[in-house]
């Protein structure tokens, strides 16, 4: 618990954790500040720890290592999308510290736990530091002095206003320096500058307010408090309504039915190459293109359907769960197969037409959907309250990957790659060479894409290299004033090695 001589340090901490926050951030593009802030910010948790005699919860901490990677990727990637990820991981990655630091165990939280326990930490965020502040002042006496000092400061005031009023008047008439001064002051132009200062000054306490909240309920969290927390209290809460066992068994049955009969399908015509599709009057690549939204949409809500009928089924005996998880387990080994489906059609479909951010980032997000759900059939047969950590574990592997397949030089290599693919349709050949490359799509891509398109660009026609090069000549001076412009506070290593890549271009 919080030492009685200890809250005057924490604010003082919370203070200069706020003006850090504003040497960094303020006015300043992201780059190595998040990963210099995040260092700062776990150095005063730990050290708090120590002096109050707080020991962090060892197993948790695990959580450290996605955080700090996170933080740093937001220094070394540029794309936009990416860098949003890598924030959105920082933050709910420090949530989940501020909670586990102490007592708990994250292993054991369920699905609905993470969201709850956000919201809980971002409650106390905002309601902690108020009992700090109270033990840090001396309220009565503060109240006593401010009542003795109040009427004789307004009587001085008072006095004081005639006298000034005619000393200025006479000094205005004297001097033209002295008047123009004035004239500044009574026209408010001092207060340019200055509402600035005020703003960020409000930052700052809005930042140490928030931080210090955070700070006091990572070190308050014990065992207790973690068995009476929302989500432990959640995650113990059994449904007021179930389902019959032969009710749920009849939906799995037709279910299963159903994606036997589309996984055939499958088999038979998109796994089994074009001329079956031709024979039902189909081109193959009308075929590939069409429904991978949808079988995606299935795939989610082929999950979301087991997971609720697990929570909610009444299974009275040991065969009864035995053939429940059977039929479940056939569903998600059908959901795999329409996904790979659905997988196959996006292939097909940058093999025709290259390669975009969504087209990646949703091949990427279906490399872990499916491991989510093999995931979810090994804990649906062993331990099924460890299916959220697996959860948790795949979405920052989601975002893990895309830091490091690096999304836009990737898509920058492969569009620009010099091997001809081909899909056949109604015995033609349509290819993905150098005169349907998409060189307006390039220009849209981040710094992270500029040393590989600036590599390629002899390897283009006439017409591409002149549209490339032009971007890349007014890329180069706007990076240039902006790298001139930034602090060292927003070094970014993207932006470092697009700028080289662009000095070598002539």
């Amino acid at each position: 618990m919080i030492r009685p001589n200890h809250p005057i340090l924490i604010l003082l901490i919370a203070l200069i954790l706020g003006w850090s926050w504003d040497a960094l951030f303020y006015g300043q593009a992201l780059g190595i500040s998040v990963f210099l802030f995040v260092l700062l910010l776990l150095a005063a948790l730990f050290s708090l720890g120590r002096m109050q005699g707080v020991r962090p919860a060892w197993r948790n901490l695990w959580l450290l290592v996605p955080l700090l990677f996170f933080a740093a990727m937001v220094a070394v990637r540029a794309n936009a999308f990416v860098t949003f990820l890598n924030i959105v991981a920082c933050l709910s990655l420090m949530g989940l510290i501020a909670h586990f630091y102490a007592a708990g165990w994250i292993a054991r939280l369920g699905l609905l736990g993470y969201p709850l326990v956000l919201l809980q930490v971002a409650a106390n965020l905002l309601v902690r530091p108020a009992p700090l502040v109270a033990a840090s002042v001396n309220l009565p006496a503060v109240q006593t002095r401010s009542r003795r000092n109040v009427l004789p400061v307004v009587r001085g005031l008072l006095l004081a206003l005639p006298v000034l009023l005619v000393f200025t008047g006479l000094l205005a008439s004297a001097d033209l320096v002295f008047a123009h001064y004035l004239e500044d002051v009574l026209q408010l132009k001092f207060l340019a500058d200055k509402l600035e200062w005020l703003w960020r000054g409000a930052i700052i306490l809005i930042v140490a307010w928030l931080l210090a909240g955070g700070l006091v309920y990572a070190l308050n969290r014990t065992p207790a408090a973690d068995e009476t927390s929302l989500a432990a209290r959640v995650s113990r809460l059994t449904w007021p309504f179930g389902l019959g066992f032969i009710e749920v068994t009849i939906l799995l049955v037709l279910v299963d039915l159903l994606f036997l009969v589309f996984v055939g399908i499958q088999f038979a015509y998109l796994f089994g190459g074009q001329a079956n599709i031709t024979v039902e009057g189909f081109t193959y690549a009308e075929y590939a293109r069409r429904g991978f939204f949808e079988l995606v949409a299935v795939s989610v809500l082929t999950l979301g359907l087991i997971l609720t009928l697990h929570r909610l089924v009444r299974s009275e005996t040991a065969w009864q769960r035995v053939i429940f998880k059977s039929l479940s387990s056939l569903m998600v080994a059908l959901g795999l197969v329409i996904l790979a489906s659905a997988f196959q059609r996006l292939l097909l479909y940058e093999i025709a037409y290259g390669y975009t951010e969504l087209r990646l980032y949703s091949h990427v997000f279906m490399v872990w959907l499916a491991a989510a759900f093999v995931w979810f059939v090994a804990t649906l047969w062993l331990q099924p309250e460890r299916f959220a950590l697996g959860l948790l574990l795949a979405s920052l592997g989601f975002v893990v990957t895309l830091n490091v397949i690096n999304p836009d030089a990737f898509i920058a290599r492969q569009n620009l790659a010099g091997l001809d693919t081909f899909i056949a349709e109604e015995n033609q050949s349509y290819s993905r060479t150098g005169d349907k490359l998409d060189v307006e799509y390039l220009t849209t891509l981040s710094d992270d894409a500029v040393p590989v398109l600036a590599a390629a660009l002899d390897q283009l026609n006439h017409d591409e290299r002149l549209t490339l090069r032009n971007h890349l000549h007014s890329r180069r001076e706007r990076l240039a004033k902006t790298i001139a412009s930034q602090s060292w506070p927003s070094f970014h290593l993207a932006e470092q090695q697009a700028y080289a890549a662009l000095a070598e271009i002539k």
